[in-house]
């Protein structure tokens, strides 16, 4: 489970610093699309992506739990 948390969080951190990538290439372009612009752009939609498949890797794994959980109370009160 450290290792999903630890994913997710990484994928977070990423995302998030490929956001502030992309505002410091706008504001150091004037706004203006340029090769920097465009390539901090592009990193932005691969962290996003990214980002994203972590935050499924996770909710499957909560899902598994959940499901293991329930079978361990259906089988706790069949056997009583």
């Amino acid at each position: 489970m450290d290792n999903i948390v630890d994913s997710l969080s990484s994928a977070y951190q990423e995302f998030i610093a490929a956001a502030a990538g992309v505002l410091e290439a706008k504001e150091s372009s004037g706004g203006q699309k340029t090769p920097a612009t465009d390539a901090a752009l592009e990193n932005f939609k691969q962290r996003w992506e990214l980002f994203r498949v972590a935050c499924d890797q996770a909710e499957e794994f909560v899902e598994s739990v959940k499901q293991r959980i329930g079978s361990e109370c259906l089988v706790d009160e069949a056997t009583g």
